[in-house]
């Protein structure tokens, strides 16, 4: 089976599993975790296919303050963005700002 895509797609889905495996370790009960994937599935999206490593932190508040601004969100959900981004960054990614405990 040669499917040029096959690569990219096995590395999405470890991504997935490793971001599962964090919420998992988070706590985050299993009825939530789809929510919190499909918060960092727009987060991703929303930076046209940029590395989310590579976004600085005004990037991806300018980001959490549109989710923000639209209004389509009620405040656990804006919080539940926040998280789901805080543990792709902090848990998953372990960039350094998390691990120095920035304020």
């Amino acid at each position: 089976m040669s499917d040029s895509n096959s690569p990219a797609a096995d590395a999405i889905a470890r991504f997935y599993d490793n971001y599962l495996n964090c919420l998992h370790k988070a706590s985050i009960p299993e009825k939530q975790r789809r929510w919190y994937v499909k918060r960092i599935e727009a987060f991703i999206k929303a930076h046209s296919g940029r590395k989310i490593k590579s976004l600085t932190d005004q990037e991806i508040s300018a980001y959490l303050k549109m989710i923000g601004r639209q209004n389509r969100l009620s405040g656990w959900q804006f919080a539940q963005c926040i998280d789901a981004i805080r543990i792709l960054y902090c848990e998953l990614l372990s960039i350094p700002p998390c691990q120095q405990g920035v304020d």
